[in-house]
Protein backbone atom coordinates (compact mmCIF):
# COMPACT_ATOMS: atom_id res chain seq x y z
CA UNK A 1 0.00 0.00 0.00
CA UNK A 2 1.17 3.36 -1.27
CA UNK A 3 2.38 5.84 1.87
CA UNK A 4 -0.54 8.62 0.51
CA UNK A 5 -3.12 5.77 1.18
CA UNK A 6 -1.72 4.52 4.10
CA UNK A 7 -1.88 8.20 5.80
CA UNK A 8 -5.53 8.99 3.90
CA UNK A 9 -6.56 5.44 5.51
CA UNK A 10 -5.93 6.52 9.12
CA UNK A 11 -7.49 10.37 8.40
CA UNK A 12 -10.75 8.69 7.13
CA UNK A 13 -10.80 6.58 10.47
CA UNK A 14 -10.66 9.66 12.50
CA UNK A 15 -12.77 11.93 10.57
CA UNK A 16 -15.46 9.92 8.81
CA UNK A 17 -18.63 7.74 10.33
CA UNK A 18 -20.32 5.13 8.59
CA UNK A 19 -23.07 6.55 6.71
CA UNK A 20 -21.95 9.89 6.24
CA UNK A 21 -22.17 11.82 2.70
CA UNK A 22 -19.21 13.28 1.61
CA UNK A 23 -18.84 16.09 -0.96
CA UNK A 24 -15.43 16.54 -2.64
CA UNK A 25 -14.59 19.44 -3.85
CA UNK A 26 -12.36 19.03 -6.98
CA UNK A 27 -10.57 21.75 -9.19
CA UNK A 28 -9.12 18.80 -11.44
CA UNK A 29 -5.42 19.59 -10.25
CA UNK A 30 -3.03 17.10 -8.46
CA UNK A 31 -4.82 17.39 -4.99
CA UNK A 32 -8.06 17.50 -5.39
CA UNK A 33 -8.25 14.43 -8.05
CA UNK A 34 -5.71 12.28 -6.00
CA UNK A 35 -7.91 13.24 -3.06
CA UNK A 36 -11.35 11.66 -4.52
CA UNK A 37 -9.42 8.98 -6.51
CA UNK A 38 -8.64 7.80 -2.84
CA UNK A 39 -11.90 8.25 -1.57
CA UNK A 40 -13.23 6.78 -4.16
CA UNK A 41 -11.38 3.44 -3.48
CA UNK A 42 -11.86 3.39 0.09
CA UNK A 43 -15.45 4.02 -0.62
CA UNK A 44 -15.75 1.01 -2.91
CA UNK A 45 -13.75 -0.88 -0.07
CA UNK A 46 -15.85 -0.30 3.07
CA UNK A 47 -18.73 1.56 1.35
CA UNK A 48 -19.66 3.13 4.75
CA UNK A 49 -20.08 6.61 3.27
CA UNK A 50 -21.36 8.36 0.43
CA UNK A 51 -19.27 10.61 -2.14
CA UNK A 52 -20.21 13.47 -4.68
CA UNK A 53 -17.95 15.87 -6.99
CA UNK A 54 -18.53 20.02 -6.68
CA UNK A 55 -16.67 22.01 -9.06
CA UNK A 56 -16.93 25.70 -9.51
CA UNK A 57 -16.09 27.46 -12.44
CA UNK A 58 -14.57 30.86 -12.08
CA UNK A 59 -14.64 31.92 -15.50
CA UNK A 60 -11.46 33.06 -14.69
CA UNK A 61 -8.80 31.69 -17.18
CA UNK A 62 -10.56 31.51 -20.23
CA UNK A 63 -10.26 27.85 -21.73
CA UNK A 64 -7.88 26.92 -19.19
CA UNK A 65 -11.18 27.01 -16.84
CA UNK A 66 -13.43 25.61 -19.03
CA UNK A 67 -11.52 22.38 -19.62
CA UNK A 68 -10.78 22.09 -16.08
CA UNK A 69 -14.84 21.92 -15.89
CA UNK A 70 -15.36 19.33 -18.47
CA UNK A 71 -12.56 17.48 -17.50
CA UNK A 72 -13.90 17.10 -13.96
CA UNK A 73 -17.63 16.09 -15.38
CA UNK A 74 -16.36 13.74 -17.56
CA UNK A 75 -14.34 12.42 -14.39
CA UNK A 76 -17.30 12.31 -12.60
CA UNK A 77 -18.92 10.04 -15.11
CA UNK A 78 -15.76 7.65 -15.44
CA UNK A 79 -16.27 7.11 -11.24
CA UNK A 80 -19.95 7.32 -11.71
CA UNK A 81 -20.07 9.98 -8.86
CA UNK A 82 -22.68 12.27 -9.02
CA UNK A 83 -21.42 15.80 -9.86
CA UNK A 84 -22.23 19.47 -9.38
CA UNK A 85 -20.76 21.80 -11.76
CA UNK A 86 -21.36 25.45 -11.34
CA UNK A 87 -20.00 28.72 -13.10
CA UNK A 88 -19.57 32.14 -11.68
CA UNK A 89 -18.23 35.10 -12.92
CA UNK A 90 -15.34 35.80 -9.97
CA UNK A 91 -13.92 38.78 -11.83
CA UNK A 92 -17.40 41.13 -12.39
CA UNK A 93 -18.51 39.56 -8.91
CA UNK A 94 -14.83 41.14 -7.28
CA UNK A 95 -15.76 44.18 -9.38
CA UNK A 96 -18.91 45.15 -6.93
CA UNK A 97 -17.23 44.06 -3.46
CA UNK A 98 -14.51 45.71 -1.32
CA UNK A 99 -11.97 42.47 -1.89
CA UNK A 100 -9.18 41.38 -3.54
CA UNK A 101 -9.61 38.53 -6.59
CA UNK A 102 -8.15 35.78 -3.78
CA UNK A 103 -10.59 36.63 -1.37
CA UNK A 104 -14.05 36.91 -3.70
CA UNK A 105 -12.56 33.41 -5.05
CA UNK A 106 -12.14 31.78 -2.07
CA UNK A 107 -15.72 33.45 -0.39
CA UNK A 108 -17.61 32.56 -3.75
CA UNK A 109 -16.29 28.89 -3.77
CA UNK A 110 -17.05 28.11 0.01
CA UNK A 111 -20.69 29.25 -0.30
CA UNK A 112 -21.38 27.24 -3.69
CA UNK A 113 -20.02 24.55 -1.36
CA UNK A 114 -21.81 24.79 1.70
CA UNK A 115 -24.64 25.52 -0.81
CA UNK A 116 -24.78 22.26 -2.86
CA UNK A 117 -24.09 20.28 0.17
CA UNK A 118 -27.43 21.26 1.38
CA UNK A 119 -29.06 20.70 -2.33
CA UNK A 120 -27.01 17.07 -2.10
CA UNK A 121 -28.43 16.09 1.73
CA UNK A 122 -24.46 16.09 2.46
CA UNK A 123 -23.31 16.31 5.78
CA UNK A 124 -19.15 16.80 4.77
CA UNK A 125 -16.93 18.86 2.43
CA UNK A 126 -13.57 17.19 1.71
CA UNK A 127 -11.30 19.63 0.29
CA UNK A 128 -7.81 18.80 -0.93
CA UNK A 129 -5.32 20.82 1.20
CA UNK A 130 -1.99 18.69 2.07
CA UNK A 131 1.35 18.99 4.42
CA UNK A 132 3.00 20.85 1.74
CA UNK A 133 -0.24 23.74 2.42
CA UNK A 134 0.79 23.86 5.98
CA UNK A 135 3.89 24.72 6.16
CA UNK A 136 3.43 27.30 3.39
CA UNK A 137 0.70 28.61 5.22
CA UNK A 138 2.73 29.47 8.02
CA UNK A 139 5.61 31.15 6.34
CA UNK A 140 2.88 33.33 5.08
CA UNK A 141 1.26 34.14 8.63
CA UNK A 142 5.03 34.36 9.93
CA UNK A 143 5.67 37.25 7.39
CA UNK A 144 2.42 38.94 7.37
CA UNK A 145 2.89 39.54 11.02
CA UNK A 146 0.45 36.84 13.14
CA UNK A 147 -0.28 36.10 17.04
CA UNK A 148 0.24 32.42 17.77
CA UNK A 149 -3.77 31.23 16.21
CA UNK A 150 -2.35 32.24 12.72
CA UNK A 151 0.62 30.12 13.34
CA UNK A 152 -1.15 26.77 14.70
CA UNK A 153 -2.40 26.30 10.87
CA UNK A 154 -5.64 24.60 9.98
CA UNK A 155 -6.87 21.62 11.93
CA UNK A 156 -7.96 18.33 9.48
CA UNK A 157 -11.77 18.56 10.55
CA UNK A 158 -13.14 21.87 11.60
CA UNK A 159 -17.17 22.09 11.34
CA UNK A 160 -18.03 20.29 8.22
CA UNK A 161 -15.02 20.44 6.61
CA UNK A 162 -12.27 17.13 6.34
CA UNK A 163 -8.76 17.43 5.09
CA UNK A 164 -7.62 13.95 4.56
CA UNK A 165 -4.23 14.98 2.66
CA UNK A 166 -3.46 17.01 5.85
CA UNK A 167 -1.02 14.50 6.42
CA UNK A 168 1.02 14.12 3.05
CA UNK A 169 3.52 15.77 1.42
CA UNK A 170 3.05 17.61 -2.23
CA UNK A 171 5.94 14.68 -3.27
CA UNK A 172 4.09 11.90 -1.40
CA UNK A 173 0.94 12.86 -3.73
CA UNK A 174 3.28 13.26 -6.94
CA UNK A 175 4.50 9.53 -6.38
CA UNK A 176 1.34 8.42 -5.66
CA UNK A 177 -0.79 10.32 -9.37
CA UNK A 178 2.51 8.88 -11.23
CA UNK A 179 2.27 5.17 -9.79
CA UNK A 180 -1.34 4.66 -10.47
CA UNK A 181 -1.26 7.14 -14.10
CA UNK A 182 -3.74 9.79 -12.52
CA UNK A 183 -4.60 12.15 -15.04
CA UNK A 184 -5.25 15.89 -13.89
CA UNK A 185 -5.14 19.74 -14.96
CA UNK A 186 -2.33 21.84 -14.43
CA UNK A 187 -2.76 25.73 -13.65
CA UNK A 188 -0.44 27.85 -14.93
CA UNK A 189 -0.71 30.50 -12.49
CA UNK A 190 0.87 28.00 -9.70
CA UNK A 191 4.00 29.07 -11.37
CA UNK A 192 3.59 32.99 -11.66
CA UNK A 193 6.40 34.37 -8.59
CA UNK A 194 3.60 37.59 -8.45
CA UNK A 195 1.45 35.35 -5.90
CA UNK A 196 2.77 35.48 -2.81
CA UNK A 197 2.38 31.68 -2.15
CA UNK A 198 3.93 30.87 -5.10
CA UNK A 199 6.83 32.70 -4.43
CA UNK A 200 7.24 30.99 -1.05
CA UNK A 201 6.78 27.37 -2.45
CA UNK A 202 9.24 28.10 -5.31
CA UNK A 203 11.73 30.18 -3.67
CA UNK A 204 11.64 30.62 0.31
CA UNK A 205 11.12 26.98 0.66
CA UNK A 206 13.86 25.65 -1.04
CA UNK A 207 15.99 28.07 0.17
CA UNK A 208 15.40 27.34 3.82
CA UNK A 209 16.05 23.66 2.57
CA UNK A 210 19.34 24.41 1.87
CA UNK A 211 19.86 25.08 5.48
CA UNK A 212 17.50 22.30 6.83
CA UNK A 213 15.96 19.26 4.19
CA UNK A 214 13.75 18.72 6.76
CA UNK A 215 12.17 21.95 7.24
CA UNK A 216 8.44 21.38 6.15
CA UNK A 217 7.64 18.56 8.48
CA UNK A 218 9.84 20.85 11.32
CA UNK A 219 7.28 23.53 10.51
CA UNK A 220 4.17 21.15 10.78
CA UNK A 221 6.04 19.84 13.96
CA UNK A 222 6.34 23.32 15.40
CA UNK A 223 2.56 24.42 14.11
CA UNK A 224 1.13 21.41 15.98
CA UNK A 225 3.17 22.23 18.96
CA UNK A 226 1.77 25.64 18.79
CA UNK A 227 -1.43 24.59 18.41
CA UNK A 228 -1.68 23.16 22.02
CA UNK A 229 -0.63 26.22 23.44
CA UNK A 230 -3.19 28.07 21.63
CA UNK A 231 -6.01 25.17 22.80
CA UNK A 232 -4.49 25.59 26.49
CA UNK A 233 -4.78 29.71 26.58
CA UNK A 234 -8.29 29.46 24.57
CA UNK A 235 -10.00 27.21 27.44
CA UNK A 236 -8.30 29.49 30.10
CA UNK A 237 -10.37 32.41 28.68
CA UNK A 238 -13.09 30.56 28.35
CA UNK A 239 -13.12 29.72 32.03
CA UNK A 240 -12.18 33.61 33.15
CA UNK A 241 -14.56 35.30 30.91
CA UNK A 242 -17.16 35.72 32.35
CA UNK A 243 -15.52 37.24 35.52
CA UNK A 244 -13.93 39.84 33.21
CA UNK A 245 -17.06 41.02 31.83
CA UNK A 246 -19.90 43.46 33.69
CA UNK A 247 -23.14 41.79 33.90
CA UNK A 248 -24.72 44.19 35.48
CA UNK A 249 -24.52 46.86 32.82
CA UNK A 250 -28.07 47.12 30.39
CA UNK A 251 -26.36 47.72 27.28
CA UNK A 252 -26.17 44.65 24.52
CA UNK A 253 -22.29 45.47 24.03
CA UNK A 254 -19.96 43.84 26.45
CA UNK A 255 -18.31 45.99 29.80
CA UNK A 256 -15.00 44.82 30.75
CA UNK A 257 -13.61 45.27 34.53
CA UNK A 258 -10.27 46.86 34.28
CA UNK A 259 -9.15 46.18 37.56
CA UNK A 260 -10.19 41.87 36.72
CA UNK A 261 -7.94 42.62 33.43
CA UNK A 262 -5.07 44.01 35.27
CA UNK A 263 -4.58 41.34 37.47
CA UNK A 264 -4.16 38.66 34.15
CA UNK A 265 -1.11 37.66 32.58
CA UNK A 266 -0.20 39.91 29.75
CA UNK A 267 -1.04 36.97 27.33
CA UNK A 268 -4.43 36.54 29.05
CA UNK A 269 -4.87 40.23 29.01
CA UNK A 270 -4.51 40.44 25.06
CA UNK A 271 -6.46 37.66 24.38
CA UNK A 272 -9.80 38.80 26.93
CA UNK A 273 -9.48 41.82 25.10
CA UNK A 274 -9.28 40.31 21.56
CA UNK A 275 -12.50 37.93 22.82
CA UNK A 276 -14.59 40.72 23.96
CA UNK A 277 -13.93 42.61 20.56
CA UNK A 278 -14.83 39.66 18.43
CA UNK A 279 -18.45 40.02 20.86
CA UNK A 280 -19.38 43.41 20.09
CA UNK A 281 -18.51 43.63 16.71
CA UNK A 282 -18.86 40.22 15.53
CA UNK A 283 -15.81 39.74 13.89
CA UNK A 284 -11.99 40.49 13.96
CA UNK A 285 -11.97 41.80 10.50
CA UNK A 286 -8.96 44.41 10.27
CA UNK A 287 -8.25 44.29 14.12
CA UNK A 288 -4.57 44.01 14.44
CA UNK A 289 -2.38 43.56 17.79
CA UNK A 290 -2.09 47.57 17.25
CA UNK A 291 -5.20 48.19 17.95
CA UNK A 292 -5.12 45.59 21.18
CA UNK A 293 -2.01 47.42 22.52
CA UNK A 294 -3.54 50.52 22.48
CA UNK A 295 -6.25 49.33 24.28
CA UNK A 296 -3.69 48.05 26.99
CA UNK A 297 -2.61 51.73 26.85
CA UNK A 298 -5.87 52.93 27.55
CA UNK A 299 -6.37 50.11 30.65
CA UNK A 300 -2.84 51.21 31.85
CA UNK A 301 -3.58 55.10 31.27
CA UNK A 302 0.03 55.44 29.59
CA UNK A 303 -2.26 57.65 27.26
CA UNK A 304 -4.26 61.04 27.37
CA UNK A 305 -7.52 59.71 25.61
CA UNK A 306 -10.15 58.17 26.89
CA UNK A 307 -11.25 56.72 23.78
CA UNK A 308 -10.12 54.10 21.06
CA UNK A 309 -11.77 54.19 17.72
CA UNK A 310 -11.77 50.50 16.20
CA UNK A 311 -12.11 49.58 12.39
CA UNK A 312 -15.95 48.30 11.94
CA UNK A 313 -17.39 51.59 13.63
CA UNK A 314 -16.27 50.17 17.05
CA UNK A 315 -15.39 52.75 19.82
CA UNK A 316 -13.86 51.51 23.28
CA UNK A 317 -14.11 53.91 26.20
CA UNK A 318 -12.18 54.28 29.66
CA UNK A 319 -14.85 54.82 32.19
CA UNK A 320 -13.71 54.83 35.62
CA UNK A 321 -12.62 51.01 35.94
CA UNK A 322 -14.80 50.05 33.05
CA UNK A 323 -13.98 49.70 29.46
CA UNK A 324 -17.01 50.00 27.58
CA UNK A 325 -17.58 49.13 24.03
CA UNK A 326 -20.52 50.58 21.84
CA UNK A 327 -20.88 51.42 18.46
CA UNK A 328 -20.26 54.51 16.39
CA UNK A 329 -23.91 56.09 16.00
CA UNK A 330 -24.15 55.47 20.12
CA UNK A 331 -20.74 57.36 20.47
CA UNK A 332 -21.69 61.17 20.43
CA UNK A 333 -18.29 62.19 20.08
CA UNK A 334 -17.93 60.63 16.89
CA UNK A 335 -21.01 61.65 15.44
CA UNK A 336 -21.02 65.20 14.53
CA UNK A 337 -21.96 67.34 11.01
CA UNK A 338 -19.82 68.58 9.23
CA UNK A 339 -20.01 71.45 6.62
CA UNK A 340 -17.63 73.17 4.54
CA UNK A 341 -17.42 76.01 6.60
CA UNK A 342 -17.08 74.08 9.55
CA UNK A 343 -14.08 71.31 8.24
CA UNK A 344 -11.36 72.59 5.77
CA UNK A 345 -10.17 69.92 3.61
CA UNK A 346 -7.31 68.01 4.48
CA UNK A 347 -4.25 67.48 2.24
CA UNK A 348 -2.89 63.85 2.32
CA UNK A 349 0.53 63.27 2.01
CA UNK A 350 1.92 61.09 -0.41
CA UNK A 351 3.89 59.07 0.41
CA UNK A 352 3.42 59.29 3.91
CA UNK A 353 0.96 59.64 7.09
CA UNK A 354 -1.97 62.46 7.35
CA UNK A 355 -3.21 63.26 10.89
CA UNK A 356 -6.56 63.78 9.87
CA UNK A 357 -7.55 65.71 13.32
CA UNK A 358 -10.88 64.59 13.79
CA UNK A 359 -11.64 61.25 15.28
CA UNK A 360 -8.39 60.52 15.20
CA UNK A 361 -8.39 58.94 12.03
CA UNK A 362 -4.89 58.55 10.33
CA UNK A 363 -4.24 57.87 6.69
CA UNK A 364 -1.11 56.45 5.11
CA UNK A 365 -0.46 56.25 1.45
CA UNK A 366 2.47 54.12 -0.17
CA UNK A 367 3.41 54.10 -3.77
CA UNK A 368 3.98 50.45 -4.82
CA UNK A 369 4.78 49.22 -8.73
CA UNK A 370 2.29 46.89 -10.12
CA UNK A 371 4.21 43.60 -10.20
CA UNK A 372 4.00 43.85 -6.12
CA UNK A 373 0.02 44.23 -5.92
CA UNK A 374 -1.24 40.59 -7.25
CA UNK A 375 -1.44 39.44 -3.07
CA UNK A 376 -3.07 42.07 -2.84
CA UNK A 377 -4.27 42.05 1.37
CA UNK A 378 -7.58 43.56 1.25
CA UNK A 379 -9.32 45.56 4.07
CA UNK A 380 -11.97 47.73 4.42
CA UNK A 381 -9.72 50.54 5.63
CA UNK A 382 -7.60 50.01 2.70
CA UNK A 383 -8.28 51.10 -0.69
CA UNK A 384 -5.33 50.27 -4.20
CA UNK A 385 -5.80 52.94 -6.72
CA UNK A 386 -4.11 53.95 -10.29
CA UNK A 387 -1.62 56.72 -9.41
CA UNK A 388 -1.48 58.14 -12.54
CA UNK A 389 -5.32 58.50 -12.28
CA UNK A 390 -5.43 59.96 -9.27
CA UNK A 391 -2.33 62.39 -8.96
CA UNK A 392 -0.49 63.68 -5.68
CA UNK A 393 -2.63 66.27 -4.20
CA UNK A 394 -5.83 63.90 -2.56
CA UNK A 395 -7.71 65.70 -0.08
CA UNK A 396 -10.28 64.28 2.45
CA UNK A 397 -13.39 66.06 3.52
CA UNK A 398 -17.03 64.86 4.05
CA UNK A 399 -20.29 64.99 2.27
CA UNK A 400 -21.46 67.78 0.61
CA UNK A 401 -24.86 68.23 -0.97
CA UNK A 402 -24.97 66.97 -4.67
CA UNK A 403 -22.26 64.92 -4.31
CA UNK A 404 -21.36 62.33 -7.33
CA UNK A 405 -19.50 59.69 -8.06
CA UNK A 406 -18.81 56.37 -10.38
CA UNK A 407 -18.97 53.55 -7.48
CA UNK A 408 -16.61 50.41 -8.64
CA UNK A 409 -18.13 48.09 -10.84
CA UNK A 410 -20.38 51.08 -12.30
CA UNK A 411 -20.38 52.67 -15.71
CA UNK A 412 -22.18 55.54 -14.78
CA UNK A 413 -22.24 58.12 -11.90
CA UNK A 414 -25.02 58.30 -8.56
CA UNK A 415 -25.65 60.38 -6.51
CA UNK A 416 -23.50 59.60 -2.92
CA UNK A 417 -26.45 59.59 -1.02
CA UNK A 418 -28.24 57.43 -3.21
CA UNK A 419 -25.17 55.34 -2.22
CA UNK A 420 -25.01 56.09 1.43
CA UNK A 421 -28.72 54.75 1.38
CA UNK A 422 -27.92 51.73 -0.82
CA UNK A 423 -25.42 51.36 1.77
CA UNK A 424 -27.77 51.03 4.77
CA UNK A 425 -25.85 53.98 6.66
CA UNK A 426 -27.89 56.01 8.77
CA UNK A 427 -28.54 59.34 7.97
CA UNK A 428 -27.36 60.66 11.04
CA UNK A 429 -23.20 59.06 10.12
CA UNK A 430 -23.48 59.84 6.35
CA UNK A 431 -21.89 63.17 7.29
CA UNK A 432 -19.17 61.54 9.17
CA UNK A 433 -18.08 59.37 6.36
CA UNK A 434 -14.03 60.34 5.48
CA UNK A 435 -14.18 61.25 1.58
CA UNK A 436 -10.95 61.20 -0.42
CA UNK A 437 -11.21 63.40 -3.68
CA UNK A 438 -8.34 64.36 -6.26
CA UNK A 439 -7.63 67.76 -7.05
CA UNK A 440 -10.34 68.62 -9.06
CA UNK A 441 -12.91 67.38 -5.90
CA UNK A 442 -13.60 64.00 -7.99
CA UNK A 443 -13.99 61.23 -5.04
CA UNK A 444 -11.62 58.63 -5.19
CA UNK A 445 -13.01 56.85 -2.11
CA UNK A 446 -15.30 56.93 0.15
CA UNK A 447 -13.39 55.63 3.33
CA UNK A 448 -14.44 51.77 3.63
CA UNK A 449 -17.08 51.64 1.46
CA UNK A 450 -15.96 51.83 -2.26
CA UNK A 451 -13.34 52.97 -4.14
CA UNK A 452 -14.45 55.37 -7.67
CA UNK A 453 -14.42 52.81 -10.89
CA UNK A 454 -12.19 55.43 -12.54
CA UNK A 455 -9.23 54.77 -10.35
CA UNK A 456 -9.51 51.38 -10.03
CA UNK A 457 -6.10 49.46 -10.31
CA UNK A 458 -6.17 47.82 -14.11
CA UNK A 459 -3.43 46.00 -16.63
CA UNK A 460 -2.80 49.48 -17.92
CA UNK A 461 -1.39 50.72 -14.40
CA UNK A 462 1.98 51.18 -13.88
CA UNK A 463 2.05 52.84 -9.97
CA UNK A 464 -0.19 51.66 -7.33
CA UNK A 465 -1.20 53.90 -4.79
CA UNK A 466 -2.17 52.34 -1.37
CA UNK A 467 -4.49 54.34 1.21
CA UNK A 468 -4.79 52.95 4.80
CA UNK A 469 -6.64 54.42 7.50
CA UNK A 470 -6.40 53.54 10.86
CA UNK A 471 -7.63 54.88 14.05
CA UNK A 472 -5.85 55.97 17.12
Amino acid sequence: MHIVEKKIKKSLMQMVSSGDRILAAVSGGLDSVSMLQLLNKFKSKSSNFSLAIAHLNHLARGEDSNRDAEFVLQLGKTLGVKTFIEEIDVTSLRRNTNTSFQETARNTRYSFLHRTLNEWGGNLISLGHNADDLAETLLINMLRGSGLLGLTGTPPKIDVFIRPLHDCFRTEIESYAKMFDLEYCSDLTNQKKHYLRNRIRLELIPFLESYNPQIKPSLIETSLLLSDDEDYLKKQVDKIMSQAIDTGQKSSFPTLNINFIKNQHPALQKRLIRQVILLAKGDLRSISSRHIFKILQLINCSVKTREIHLPGNLTAIYAGEKLLFCKTQQNKVRITTHTEDRFVPIDINIPGWTDVGIHGLRINAKLIPIRNTKDFLTNLNRAYLDYDKTGSQIKMRFFRSGDRFVPLGMKGSKKLKSFFIDEKIPKNERNSVPILTSKDDDIIWIYEKRIGENYRVTDKTRKVLILEGEWS
